[in-house]
C-alpha cells in the first residue's frame, strides 16, 4: 500500500471547494471523454462514473442513466465509494467510466477486475489517468534540492504506471478488445509555485504513506524552485511541466464481438501483399 486513501479523500474533498474551471485538464478531458463515448455505436442504459469531482458534466446522448460516485463528499454525486471496493452488483452495468482516479489507488489490477465483474456482457470500460513521465521535472527538482540540503530524499510524488503495463492489466482483468493510448502535454507556468498551486486545486498533491510527517522545509522548497528555473525554463522565462495522460478502453466479453482471425486463415502471404503495393 503506497497511497494513504484517507489523505486522498481529504485532499479530494478540499479540492471540491475550488471553482471547477480552475482544474487543469479536467474540464477539457471530461468533454473529450463523453465525445469519445458518443462516437461508439452502442447505447448504454445504466452506467457509473467515478472521479469527476465537482465538474459539471454533459454526458453523451447514448448514455441513459449515469450515477456519479466519488471518493469524498461532493454536492453533485449520487454516492461516496472507494473504487478499490466497488459496491456494485455483478453484471449490472452497461458502462463504467474512470476519470483521473486510478493513479492514486493502491490496487489497479483489483479495480479493473471489479469493474469487469460489474459490467454486463458487451459492457464498456473507459478511463483516463496520469501515467509515465508526468511531473518528471518537479520530481527531479524536489529530489535534488532535498539531497543537497538534508543529504537524503523523501518521496514527494507518486510513481506513475507505464502505458504498456496498463494495457497488460486490461487483458489480465479479462477485458476484450483492449486499447491503451497516450496524450502528452507540456504545460507552461509563470513559475513553479503556480504549478504547485494548480496541483493543490486539483487535489493532486502528495498522498504517499511514506512521506515525511513534518511540514516541507522552506529552504528545501526555495532551492527546488531555483533548480526548476535553472533547468526547465523557456526563452520567455516561464517554466514547463510534463503531463502524460493514458486512455484505457476495454469491453466485457460477448459472443457478438469481433474476433481475431485464426492463424493461417489469410488468403495471401506477406510477400504477395507487399508486391501489390509496388
Amino acid at each position: 500500500m503506497i497511497h494513504d486513501r484517507k489523505i486522498a479523500r481529504i485532499k479530494r474533498e478540499r479540492s471540491f471547494k475550488n471553482n471547477p474551471e480552475s482544474k487543469l485538464f479536467f474540464n477539457e478531458y471530461s468533454q473529450d471523454m463523453f465525445e469519445r463515448i458518443e462516437l461508439i455505436n452502442n447505447t448504454f442504459e445504466k452506467g457509473l462514473a467515478l472521479g469527476f469531482r465537482n465538474i459539471n458534466l454533459k454526458k453523451s446522448k447514448n448514455i441513459g442513466h449515469l450515477r456519479l460516485a466519488e471518493l469524498g463528499i461532493s454536492q453533485n454525486i449520487d454516492f461516496v465509494c472507494d473504487e478499490e471496493f466497488l459496491p456494485i452488483k455483478k453484471s449490472s452495468l452497461d458502462i463504467i467510466i474512470s476519470f483521473f482516479n486510478l493513479h492514486s489507488s493502491n490496487d489497479i489490477p483489483g479495480i479493473l477486475f471489479q469493474i469487469n465483474q460489474s459490467l454486463k456482457p458487451n459492457g464498456l470500460f473507459i478511463g483516463c489517468l496520469f501515467v509515465g513521465d508526468t511531473l518528471k521535472e518537479l520530481r527531479f527538482c524536489l529530489a535534488k534540492a532535498e539531497e543537497e540540503i538534508t543529504k537524503g530524499i523523501s518521496p514527494r510524488i507518486s510513481p506513475f504506471a507505464d502505458l504498456q503495463d496498463l494495457s497488460n492489466l486490461l487483458q489480465r482483468a479479462n477485458f476484450n478488445l483492449p486499447v491503451a493510448d497516450i496524450d502528452r502535454h507540456k504545460v507552461t507556468y509563470d513559475n513553479p509555485i503556480k504549478l504547485m498551486n494548480d496541483l493543490r486545486e486539483m487535489g493532486e498533491t502528495n498522498i504517499l504513506k511514506e512521506k515525511e510527517k513534518t511540514f516541507f522545509r522552506k529552504d528545501v522548497l526555495e532551492r527546488s524552485m531555483e533548480i526548476y528555473k535553472e533547468n526547465f525554463s523557456l526563452e520567455n522565462h516561464k517554466i514547463f511541466a510534463t503531463f502524460e495522460i493514458a486512455w484505457l478502453i476495454g469491453w466485457k466479453y460477448h459472443d457478438s464481438q469481433q474476433k481475431p482471425l485464426q492463424p493461417g486463415s489469410g488468403q495471401k502471404n506477406l510477400a504477395e501483399a507487399v508486391d501489390e503495393l509496388d
